[in-house]
């Protein structure tokens, strides 16, 4: 549905004013499937509401605060869900108590403002939504913000929320699962994600998805069309520890630390922007384990290497078999249609630990830059395979790996600035020169089609409309249309 953009108050962590008379552009639509209406002034009406939610309830909550409390059981459906909304979004305002969602089903917490001090649990829950909220909430000891666990956990979804202003350890939010397997097929999109600091040694992630002792679990996670900004906690910013899952197409702005997919296998990585906007230890993909895909993203700016490498194929400390809570050696990685600009380290490969990447592919991606090597083979993979890159160093920077010509060509790519980010320009060496071997490679980090021959690079020179972009704070959250 079409949403009202709505207003943006500032409202304290510590205390609360009644909120000016609403614009009447910020009430919510009518929705589908509501056969009952109900609509609760204070935090008894709330939780009585809450307890006997049944299909089809719509809880209107009028504006003011409240404190909140669990819901267990409820269970709405696709047709006829239940929907917990702030009457006008922003201005019903969770102060204090605890939510857990659990044993529940098709239920939907909207436009509410948290800043109470207790995590947001979904318990053994289906189908439950956190859209268009506002969290902001008042820490005084390590706390996540939001937690996704228990058995038979799936198809949840958090989208189009602001998380801010978190310097405590805990995550924003933490997807988990029962003691053997990893909650599935959860989404976590459209969210604006800024100012969580200083930066911690661990435990202090925007977003971890999965946990060491359940990494063998597949969780089919997709994480998409997030922003990140000033995101400087824990040393990675998104941390992946299941199989088979996906982050895509978001924007990681002047955050320090990496996206790392630090336990488990067949993870893919692709159409994300990474800029680091002159900030020091801005870093972008960090990789361990088997069968993971790197395609289609921008690098550019970033300021560090090693852990903070713009991509780091790091080594393992076992091979194929140890602990849980072990960097698992990587084996077959996919790195292709990438392009690095300007970073201070591009490529590294085995950086950390004894054993070097086995069997992977660094292919058609563009490396400019004017520092250090390009490609940095700290350790020599084993049986790599490169092909179809394009490296221009400048300065005194080097190509640093020594391959034949059509593996890596020292070429300019003629790289053209555009907005926040470069792209190949007219005439590239790069256009219609890439492998083509890669049949997942079916469109560009723009979403515009890899027709014929596909470019080097993630940009494919095309006319085709410009489907993604680097995020900003208008595209995401709580406002965003």
């Amino acid at each position: 549905m079409s949403l009202a953009t709505g207003v943006t108050a500032s409202w304290p962590t510590t205390s609360w004013a009644a909120p000016p008379t609403p614009d009447p552009a910020d009430r919510w639509p009518a929705a589908p499937g509501v056969e009952r209406t109900v609509t609760v002034k204070d935090s008894a009406r709330l939780q009585d509401a809450l307890a006997n939610a049944k299909a089809g309830d719509r809880i209107v909550v009028a504006d003011g605060r409240y404190t909140i409390g669990a819901m267990t059981g409820r269970k709405g459906t696709a047709a006829k869900p239940i929907t917990v909304v702030a009457a006008h979004r922003g201005r019903a305002v969770v102060d204090d108590g605890q939510l857990e969602v659990a044993d529940s089903s098709h239920v939907t917490f909207e436009g509410l403002r948290w800043t109470n001090r207790s995590t947001l649990r979904i318990t053994g829950s289906h189908h439950v939504r956190l859209t268009r909220n506002h969290f902001r909430l008042t820490e005084e000891s390590s706390l996540t913000w939001v937690l996704v666990r228990g058995e038979d956990s799936h198809h949840n979804r958090i989208d189009h929320n602001l998380f801010e202003e978190k310097h405590q350890l805990g995550n924003f939010v933490t997807v988990e699962g029962s003691e053997t397997e990893q909650s599935r097929h959860d989404r976590i999109d459209h969210n604006h994600f800024r100012n969580i600091g200083p930066r911690a040694v661990n435990e202090m992630e925007a977003i971890r998805v999965g946990r060491s002792t359940i990494s063998r679990s597949s969780g089919f996670t997709v994480v998409e069309a997030n922003l990140f900004e000033d995101c400087d906690g824990d040393p990675e910013i998104v941390s992946v520890k299941s199989n088979d899952n996906t982050v895509r197409y978001n924007t990681f702005r002047s955050s320090q630390g990496t996206l790392s997919h630090r336990h488990g296998d067949r993870g893919s990585f692709h159409g994300n922007f990474f800029l680091g906007e002159g900030k020091e230890k801005t870093g972008g993909i960090r990789i361990y384990g088997r069968d993971h895909k790197v395609y289609n993203n921008h690098f550019e700016g970033l300021t560090g290497s090693g852990y903070d490498a713009a991509l780091q194929l790091d080594g393992g400390d076992v091979d194929t078999s140890g602990a849980l809570t072990a960097h698992w050696r990587v084996y077959r990685a996919t790195v292709v249609h990438n392009t690095f600009v300007d970073n201070r380290s591009n490529i590294e490969i085995g950086a950390n630990y004894t054993y070097p990447p086995v069997d992977s592919t660094i292919a058609d991606n563009v490396v400019t830059g004017a520092r250090g090597k390009l490609f940095n083979e700290l350790k020599a993979p084993v049986n790599p395979t490169y092909a179809g890159n394009v490296a221009w160093p400048t300065g005194s920077a080097t190509v640093g790996v020594t391959r034949p010509a059509d593996a890596v060509r020292v070429v300019d790519p003629l790289l053209r600035r555009e907005g926040p980010v470069h792209r190949i320009g007219a005439g590239s060496p790069a256009v219609d020169t890439g492998t083509g071997r890669y049949p997942f490679v079916t469109d560009d980090m723009d979403g515009q089609p890899r027709a014929g021959v596909p470019d080097v690079g993630a940009d494919e020179r095309s006319t085709a409309a410009v489907v993604r972009k680097p995020l900003r704070a208008t595209d995401v959250g709580p406002d965003a249309r």
